[in-house]
């Protein structure tokens, strides 16, 4: 499967320091989030998911158990 990763470590507050990369998460980042690009998702597509992922954190208890 084609994947691209996005990732980025606390602190790092620009976008600058977001790196990206491609194949499997390897843990390099605080925060990493890994897009199968064999399904086909347009940018659109993962952009309201990661929306969606962002409204789960903010509605929910932190830390999550």
């Amino acid at each position: 499967m084609a994947t691209r990763i996005y990732g980025v470590s606390q602190g790092e507050e620009q976008a600058a320091y977001v790196t990206e990369g491609v194949g499997s998460a390897v843990s390099a980042d605080t925060v990493e989030l890994t897009v199968d690009l064999a399904d086909g998702m347009t940018k659109a597509e993962v952009i309201r998911a990661v929306e969606r992922i962002l409204e789960h954190i903010t509605k929910n208890q932190w830390a999550p158990a």
